[in-house]
């Protein structure tokens, strides 16, 4: 029976389609061998690392770095929360860096980066922690379970660090042409080359999670209720918060406004476990620290309300359902929330007094599917003034 249950288990996972984790040690071999021409010359220095998804604190690499350094960073593997479900964190989510101690924190948006060290010190490794950044400086809530058999992996991390007068773009050209196998040497290429999608200049990236590439602002196709420009959203196996500063007083006329549109959901079940917990929403952050979402659910009935499912979440976010469904798909639908009411039934307690500012999410880690909307026209208003946030 024991045998039977192993054998059951071992057949659940692979249907879920997992790869087999990489080979840190041929990663290492791949690396050095590619780059070991120009070491002492174009390359200073080279580290090849495990950050195992089991290292709590952060890793001290031993490289040392002056201000203006460039260091380029190669990332493969990803870190298990639960191999059971198919949860886990890619490499460019689960590695951080900083240089000074005080930081701050940084990571890359893909498998490879290249960045200038901004101060001097040694570069240091974390996965992200169990829960979540608490600052900049990289102080976190959580740690790895003493003992947990469905998680584990890890990333391996190639840094080279450049000479001075190199240049970087030069020398991965030269690498790549040389080695076939130097598959990461085109792709940082491809990233220096490539045009970054862009958010509207005063909207920013939550720094608790980093930048990426997943909102840009677009000229919407004219089609029924569009709006003359758009915040893009597109989403694929990552999580990324764009935010921008709303200081309104909260009263209880006080509503938020807003147009969107969403294309395809990133969820396929309901979104309220933290196995499934994948969507895109509009949210209001107050000044007490709690925010309330406004999200396109996949099937949970409209108005229903839940507080976040994640670890260091729960206390700070609570979601409720604006839309369900994929019958309007594609259309663009103008939608009024009071946020004093709603903030009532779903939070409750001592009413926050400010909105402090206005977010727009985006999560497809869980199911590690792909989601795309547009957002338009967002306002505040309280029967005495109105702002426009977008």
């Amino acid at each position: 029976m024991k045998n039977f249950v192993i054998a059951a288990l071992m057949l659940a996972i692979s249907s879920l389609g997992l790869a087999a984790e990489p080979s840190h040690q041929q990663f290492e071999q791949q690396i050095k061998a590619s780059v070991v021409s120009l070491a002492g010359k174009e390359i200073a220095s080279l580290k090849v690392l495990y950050l195992s998804g089991d290292v709590g604190p952060w890793m001290d690499t031993g490289m040392a770095l002056n201000q203006g350094d460039k260091v380029t960073v190669v990332l493969n593997g990803k870190v298990w929360l639960s191999r059971t479900y198919n949860l886990s964190f890619e490499a460019p989510i689960a590695v951080w860096m900083k240089v000074a101690e005080a930081g701050p924190i940084f990571r890359a948006e893909r498998e490879t980066n290249t960045f200038v060290a901004q101060d001097s010190g040694s570069l240091k490794l974390k996965n992200y922690p169990g829960q979540r950044w608490t600052d900049p400086s990289g102080k976190y809530l959580g740690e790895p379970a003493p003992v947990n058999p469905d998680s584990g992996g890890g990333v391996s991390v190639a840094l080279i660090l450049w000479s001075k007068d190199a240049n970087v773009a030069e020398q991965l050209q030269r690498i790549a042409s040389k080695d076939a196998t130097a598959t990461w040497a085109v792709a940082e290429l491809d990233r220096q080359k490539s045009k970054p999608r862009k958010p509207p200049a005063d909207w920013y990236y939550m720094w608790e999670l980093g930048p990426s590439q997943v909102y840009a602002e677009v000229a919407p196709q004219k089609t029924n209720g569009a709006p003359s420009k758009a915040i893009d959203l597109h989403t694929h196996n990552d999580v990324a918060i764009l935010q921008k500063d709303a200081p309104f007083e909260l009263t209880p006329d006080t509503i938020l406004q807003w147009k969107w549109k969403a294309d395809k959901l990133p969820a396929k079940v309901s979104e309220n476990s933290l196995p499934t917990h994948d969507y895109m929403s509009i949210a209001v952050e107050f000044d007490n620290g709690r925010d309330i979402t406004f999200f396109w659910s996949h099937d949970l009935p409209v108005g229903q309300s839940f507080h976040c499912p994640l670890p260091g979440w729960d206390h700070r976010e609570t979601h409720i359902v604006a839309r369900s469904g994929e019958a309007e798909l594609g259309k663009w639908i103008s939608e009024e929330k009071n946020l004093t009411e709603h903030y009532s039934k779903a939070v409750g307690g001592t009413m926050p007094k400010r909105i402090t500012r206005v977010w727009l999410i985006a999560v497809s880690l869980f199911q590690h599917g792909e989601g795309a909307s547009q957002f338009g026209e967002i306002v505040l208003k309280n029967g005495k003034q109105d702002l426009r946030i977008y």
